[in-house]
């Protein structure tokens, strides 16, 4: 995993939490709905990014790794 393009698209996730969204996925899938990604209060204080988040297509939640995501843009 490419840990430095993966926080690319977290932020990118961050900044498109709770729109209409187009999610490409590394093997050439594409998935239109809005999207869920939030980050969360670890521990001692500092920021949690998840490593998946949420792509609501109609009324079905599909989950997807953030490795497996090739870009995000809104739709």
């Amino acid at each position: 995993m490419n840990t430095e393009y993966t926080q690319v698209i977290k932020n990118r996730a961050l900044e498109l939490n709770g729109q209409s969204v187009v999610v490409n996925l590394s093997g050439g899938q594409t998935l239109t709905g809005t999207l869920a990604y939030a980050t969360t209060t670890g521990l001692w204080g500092g920021t949690t990014f998840p490593d998946v988040l949420t792509v609501t297509v109609s009324t079905k939640a599909h989950t997807v790794r953030l490795d497996s995501v090739t870009s995000i843009g809104q739709g």
